[in-house]
């Protein structure tokens, strides 16, 4: 009988296409969503059974549950904020994120290339996913207790691209024909 290999494991996330910025430490699982809306095109001599469907448009997004309280690379994933250093004292390095509440804030201006690698055993790039341009929006819950960890949700939200890419599945080497 032929073994199923079902993949499961812990994954990472590496922000921005240049300089990337990894998170690699997360409490409760990477999530990667996708879907796509269709519209059902009805006729009277039907009622409401569709004739036909066609897609509308599709969505997707990648949650990652940053569980380390690192200021800098917060910084790179909440929209409309500002990272500071202090590094008179080296031993003592000091920092500060400020975030802003002003409204009008183009998350599309944020976006950058994000990619989900699986980090169990045998894993290749064909288990990657990559979403050319997504941004970030950052949901920060800290509890302060003996319980439980202070968690930063990350969602990444994807945008089509130039070409009307939306994200892609595998190794980015692939060349896929027009």
């Amino acid at each position: 009988m032929p073994v199923i290999d079902v993949p499961i494991g812990p994954g990472e996330v590496e922000f921005g296409k240049t300089d990337p910025t990894l998170f690699d430490i997360t409490k409760g699982g990477i999530v990667f969503r996708a879907n796509l809306t269709k519209q059902d095109i009805t006729v009277d001599q039907f009622g409401d059974t569709p004739v036909k469907s066609i897609i509308k448009g599709g969505t997707c997004q990648v949650t990652v549950p940053f569980a380390l309280q690192d200021l800098e690379k917060l910084g790179v994933v909440t929209p409309n904020s500002k990272y500071a250093e202090d590094n008179t004292d080296p031993a003592n390095v000091k920092k500060r994120l400020n975030v802003y509440a002003q409204a009008g804030h183009n998350l599309l201006g944020d976006a950058d290339q994000l990619v989900l690698k699986p980090t169990s055993p045998g894993t290749t790039a064909n288990d990657y996913i990559t979403v050319p341009l997504a941004s970030p929006m950052t949901d920060i819950e800290w509890t302060y207790n003996s319980d439980n960890e202070r968690i930063a949700n990350i969602t990444f939200i994807g945008y089509p691209d130039t070409e009307g890419l939306l994200y892609f599945l595998g190794d980015s080497t692939v060349v896929v024909p027009a």
